[in-house]
């Protein structure tokens, strides 16, 4: 061995508890001519670290403490299918050892920079990294952005749920020109006839106090409905709920109280008035009910 070399046996806690013998070998730069210089002058040291269990070598030219070289050396073995850009290694110990300086960057033989690839090096990093006071998540990070109000729904339709009263089926007679209907459905069914069979439209009104009657009845005159109305069908729809809802203040109070909620007619057999039997239906009564709604908010009565 070179005169300049010494070899200095250190003793590091392993990470399981046994004691691994690392040899530490201080080697000074020389001048030329192999001398040692006499000038006086600090010289710059190179330190390697051997771990003889594990035949790791790691140099570094100031002096790594015990604990840090034990992280190093108890490193896993790279697992395959890692990123190849991950080769950093900590730049300081967690805990450095009293008397050692800890070093601002390391390097190691082509031996130990296999175990810098592993998966297991960001963790190593964190424990070695000081620890933030505030929150690792960027502020605009998607995780730490609060997601929107999800808008909450009402459903109605079942005659035994709550909001029944929001159907056409809803036993709340509605009194248009004069005239009493059993339920806006009767209302809105008569519709179909009243400016040109207004026979028919009397005939709907009357034929019985069951709504499902009076849509029954509508039906069998089909080929008698005025030809426009998938024009204005909405908008008769409007009209019969404005007045079912005006006329019966308990059902007034009760739409209002439904705040911003969505109002969805949960119907599995009507994919236009509700949803449909997939739920995609367009619900023009909920959106009828929400236009009303609206229109009684801004009502100076109400």
């Amino acid at each position: 061995m070179n005169p300049a070399v010494a070899s200095v046996p250190l003793s590091v806690v392993h990470a399981h508890s046994r004691q691994t013998l690392l040899t530490i070998t201080s080697t000074p730069n020389l001048p030329s001519g192999g001398l040692p210089s006499t000038s006086g002058a600090p010289t710059s040291q190179q330190f390697r670290y051997e771990d003889r269990r594990s035949a790791l070598i790691v140099e570094s030219d100031r002096p790594l403490s015990p604990t840090y070289l034990s992280k190093i050396f108890t490193l896993p073995e790279v697992a395959e299918g890692v990123s190849q850009d991950d080769t950093s290694l900590p730049t300081s110990p967690t805990q450095p050892s009293k008397g050692l300086a800890d070093p601002p960057k390391s390097r190691t033989s082509s031996r130990a920079s296999q175990y810098r690839k592993s998966h297991r090096a960001s963790e190593f990093m964190s424990l070695s990294s000081p620890k933030s006071s505030s929150s690792s998540t960027p502020p605009d990070s998607p995780s730490s952005q609060k997601s929107p109000r999800q808008r909450p729904r009402i459903l109605f339709y079942h005659k035994h749920d709550p909001h029944y009263g929001f159907t056409n089926f809803s036993d709340h007679p509605v009194i248009y020109n004069g005239k009493k209907y059993p339920t806006s459905e009767h209302l809105f069914q008569s519709f179909k006839f009243h400016d040109h069979r207004p026979g028919l439209a009397e005939h709907i009104r009357t034929c019985s106090t069951r709504p499902s009657v009076a849509f029954s009845e509508a039906r069998r005159f089909q080929p008698e409905v005025r030809p426009d109305w998938k024009q204005v069908n909405i908008e008769k729809m409007d009209i019969a709920i404005e007045l079912k809802f005006t006329q019966h203040e308990d059902l007034k109070e009760e739409l209002l109280a439904t705040g911003d909620a969505e109002l969805v007619e949960d119907s599995d057999k009507d994919a236009f008035w509700g949803i449909g039997a997939d739920g995609k239906g367009r619900n023009e009564l909920g959106k009828a009910l929400m236009r009303l709604r609206d229109k009684l908010r801004r009502s100076p009565a109400a």
